[in-house]
C-alpha cells in the first residue's frame, strides 16, 4: 500500500531498468502526466510492463505516448472541464467517460 504522494516515477523506478527510466526523462514531449501513466502501470501491472520494456524502447514509447495522448484528449475536453467543477479528479473523470488507464496486451 501506498500513502501520501510519491516522486514521479518513483514507482516505475523499482519496475523498469535505470536506462528506461534515464530515456522517459529525457525524451522531448513526454510530460509529467506520462510520468504518473508509467508509476500506475508499474504498481497495477508490473510484469506487462516489465514485458513492454523488453520489447524495446520503440514498442514502450510508442505505447506510452498514445496513452498521454488519449488522457490528456480527454481531460481538455468540455465534458472533463465541467466535470471537475463538479469536484471529479482526473481518475474518475477518465473512467466515466470510458478511458482504459490500465496496461493491457496486445496479443
Amino acid at each position: 500500500m501506498i500513502e501520501g504522494q510519491t516522486p514521479p516515477l518513483a514507482i516505475a523506478r523499482k519496475i523498469l531498468k535505470p536506462e528506461t527510466i534515464a530515456e522517459v526523462r529525457r525524451t522531448e514531449g513526454i510530460t509529467n502526466s506520462a510520468y504518473l501513466i508509467l508509476d500506475r502501470w508499474a504498481l497495477n501491472s508490473p510484469e506487462l510492463l516489465k514485458e513492454l520494456e523488453a520489447k524495446g524502447d520503440h514498442f514502450y514509447m510508442t505505447r506510452l505516448d498514445q496513452q498521454m495522448t488519449l488522457e490528456a484528449r480527454t481531460l481538455n475536453s468540455d465534458t472533463a472541464w465541467e466535470m471537475s467543477q463538479r469536484g471529479m479528479s482526473d481518475w474518475e473523470i477518465l473512467s466515466e467517460l470510458g478511458v482504459d488507464t490500465e496496461l493491457r496486451t496486445s496479443e
